[in-house]
């Protein structure tokens, strides 16, 4: 059973903290973010079975490197862009590395945590 989930730069959250029990029932006025609690909850789901089909059910390192998901993989996430998944619609940023600028994606981070687990 999921217990709580930490979730970084996805549509209106920069960072929350859900905490999860028996039974969760979302309650708040439109754009307060329901859907996207869900959402992010859809999307973790679809990492883990991504993380399985291409990496296996052990755990090999410490270091997780993550799974990418694209487009195509989100059928079952309500969205009319996937681009909208990401806070402020930013999905690159520019950054400064030596005299030349470079561009690097921005990760949507979605953290679970279970009985017993200290984070999938």
């Amino acid at each position: 059973m999921l217990t709580r989930l930490i979730v970084h730069r996805l549509k209106t959250f920069e960072e929350v903290d859900i905490e999860l029990g028996q039974r969760v029932v979302l309650i708040g006025p439109n754009n307060s973010g329901k859907g996207s609690a869900l959402q992010a909850l859809s999307l973790w789901y679809l990492g883990v079975r991504r993380w399985i089909e291409r990496k296996g059910k052990e755990v090999r390192s410490q270091n997780r490197t993550g799974v990418a998901i694209n487009r195509r993989d989100m059928v079952n996430i309500p969205v009319s862009s996937v681009r909208m998944l990401w806070k402020d619609l930013g999905v690159q940023q520019a950054r400064q590395k030596g005299a030349k600028m470079v561009s690097e994606r921005i990760p949507i981070e979605i953290i679970a945590f279970g009985e017993g687990d200290s984070g999938a």
